[in-house]
């Protein structure tokens, strides 16, 4: 966990997964924007983001006022 936390309810300036990003941001110290963007600003291709059970990778999607949104993190390996 990016942030060392389950879940936060959180209340945001602004409206986008961006603007969350943002947020979530400024509560980490500056830890979760160089965990979940890639170095042109994208998101990680190792992480997945869902709105209300639904996967988004367009930062610009709209969040409404309840929306449920996770962060989850794509687990991959080799061979056993």
């Amino acid at each position: 966990m990016v942030l060392g936390i389950k879940s936060k309810r959180v209340k945001i300036v602004g409206n986008t997964l961006q603007d969350l990003i943002e947020k979530l941001n400024d509560n980490s110290a500056g830890k979760l924007k160089r965990e979940v963007l890639s170095s042109d600003g994208r998101l990680d291709p190792k992480l997945k983001i869902f709105v209300n059970g639904v996967s988004r990778d367009d930062l610009n999607n709209t969040l409404k006022d309840g929306d449920d949104v996770i962060l989850f993190a794509v687990i991959d390996g080799g061979a056993f």
